[in-house]
């Protein structure tokens, strides 16, 4: 039995069968997609548009071009994935080859994330990596939703792959890469356009202590494509701003469930529904800061119940089997079958888990429960690798720092879909702490 394993474990070190078996999994995905055609979700409406509206009209608008006019559709989806779209639908207009290439970038960051454990640790992580990918399923349904999460993902991977060089080999070309992938990041999610200018400060107090400022010039392309995007946003809308999403979040998210866990679900829906009634008759700047204003106003009125929902939404962020993707990928009824996280901030902890449970398909349950055990797991071994002294504190507050971000920014949300964008991160972190207690065990 022991020569066996040890046979499988050769064979899977081999580049090639690895990269088959990875392969293999997205190509299945990607079938699957194919078999069922569920490859939309609410978001993808707003990047097919603004795919064609770039072709077309030269535009960003992120909103059918002859549908409802929808001013703050000009600046909410940033540029990267409705170009990404764009390019490949200069090629084809067929989705599916949208698809395809999410499977490959998909597929070239796994193996980067190999490259990076080889190069650092000598860790050969074959079957580490295909073990993940086959217990977080998430990474393969993802690549076939026309989304911006795959292709993000990749971006800050190999932003944090760069960044790790840099601060471990100071030059002109590390530099160079890590602001791009930064600055690529912060052009494919709004989420992202705070962390490439707190990586860029940070290295600016580091290589100006090291007296390294040689360094610094790549890294001001970052805050200088951040204000240029802003105004360019300024030009179109007349409001210097980076996203629309902003106001959306804080409003309809941060202080919606606030006021939900507080004072019922219908009720959080009627002060909503009267805020946007205002908004609506405003300009789009004007609109910006109030509803801004007021989802503030909501979160401040009961700080620690605000305090008291981020921190359940970080929790459901590390471990969510990820209901909402299975659902829309086998493309089910989804019913009273809604996410475990909202039903508990709507009905309660105790009602809430009731409900669903109630109206959860057993076959369904069965496969959410495996994967959530599974997060349960690499989230447990994240927290040893943050607290293990054996790995370097750069490399530990980095990561941290990464998924840190992340978590925050993405608040009470706490979606399984939110975590495709750092479970490269945590994918390291459980193989170098697994592989550590493997190395203790055998001393």
């Amino acid at each position: 039995m022991t020569n066996k394993l040890n046979s499988i474990a050769k064979l899977l070190s081999r580049p090639w069968v690895f990269l088959g078996i990875i392969s293999g999994l997205h190509l299945l995905g990607f079938l699957m997609a194919l078999y069922t055609g569920s490859i939309y979700l609410v978001d993808s409406i707003d990047y097919l548009s603004q795919a064609d509206n770039i072709i077309a009209h030269g535009s960003l608008y992120a909103a059918p071009w002859l549908g409802e006019f929808k001013p703050d559709y000009f600046t909410f989806r940033p540029p990267l994935y409705g170009l990404f779209i764009a390019l490949i639908k200069l090629i084809s207009s067929n989705d599916y080859l949208v698809l395809f290439f999410q499977s490959i970038i998909s597929i070239s960051t796994i193996w980067g994330i190999k490259k990076w454990l080889d190069e650092n640790f000598k860790i050969r992580s074959n079957k580490y990596l295909i073990v993940l990918l086959l217990v977080y399923p998430s990474q393969v349904i993802h690549c076939n939703f026309i989304m911006s999460d795959i292709l993000f993902q990749s971006l800050i991977f190999w932003a944090f792959y760069h960044t790790y060089r840099l601060w471990h080999i100071p030059s002109y070309q590390n530099a160079i890469k890590m602001s791009l992938f930064f600055i690529l990041a912060m052009l494919a999610k709004p989420v992202a356009y705070l962390m490439g200018l707190s990586a860029g400060a940070i290295f600016l107090f580091y290589f100006i202590k090291k007296s390294k400022t040689k360094y610094l010039l790549p890294l001001l392309s970052i805050p200088i494509i951040y204000h240029a995007y802003c105004n360019y946003n300024k030009h179109i809308t007349g409001h210097y701003h980076y996203s629309t999403v902003t106001p959306i979040f804080v409003l309809k998210y941060m202080g919606k469930y606030t006021n939900a866990l507080v004072y019922g679900e219908n009720y959080a829906d009627s002060v909503q529904e009267i805020v946007m009634q205002k908004a609506n008759q405003m300009s789009l700047a004007d609109r910006y800061d109030f509803m801004n204003k007021s989802g503030k106003e909501m979160i401040m009125a009961h700080p620690s119940t605000f305090f008291l929902s981020n921190v359940k939404g970080w929790i459901a962020f590390m471990i969510d089997p990820g209901r909402f993707e299975w659902v829309h990928f086998l493309k089910l009824e989804e019913g009273e079958f809604l996410g475990l996280y909202h039903v508990i901030n709507t009905k309660g902890i105790i009602n809430g888990i009731g409900f669903w449970l109630k109206n959860a398909p057993i076959s369904l349950l069965s496969i959410l429960f495996f994967c959530l055990i599974a997060n349960v797991i690499v989230s447990i071994l994240f927290l040893r690798f943050l607290f293990e002294p054996k790995f370097p504190i750069v490399l530990r507050l980095m990561i941290f720092l990464f998924i840190g971000y992340i978590i925050a920014a993405t608040g009470v949300l706490g979606l399984s879909r939110y975590r495709i964008a750092v479970a490269s991160f945590l994918w390291i972190a459980s193989i170098l702490v697994y592989k550590h207690k493997q190395h203790n065990a055998k001393n």
